[in-house]
């Protein structure tokens, strides 16, 4: 019997600032878009984008890195998990009842 491949995985985490869902991407910056995440399937690897994670928790960018279970198809990243779809989706209450976004001290 073949083994089982291993699944791809990517860092996802919350941006400190906003609250947004955000993935770590292959330059180490943050990205609202999953498709634009960084992934592997090797466990050395894993393990190195966690601790660049970790790094921007420590600067205060973002909070609670963590591992993803992802699977390309057709070329775009799909999470395998219903939460991991749901947060990539977005917020899930109507744009009028979401705070304003924090505006930057001049």
């Amino acid at each position: 019997m073949p083994n089982k491949p291993v699944p791809l995985k990517a860092v996802t985490a919350n941006r400190l600032r906003e609250g947004d869902v955000v993935y770590l991407t292959e330059s180490g910056l943050w990205t609202a878009w999953l498709n634009q995440a960084a992934t592997s399937n090797d466990a050395a690897a894993q393990d190195e984008m966690l601790k660049r994670a970790e790094a921007d928790v420590a600067a205060r960018k973002i909070v609670g890195p963590y591992l993803v279970e992802v699977t390309e198809v057709d070329g775009i990243l799909q999470p395998l998990s219903t939460r991991e779809t749901i947060r990539a989706a977005g917020p899930t209450v109507r744009a009028d009842y979401r705070k304003a976004p924090l505006v930057a001290d001049a």
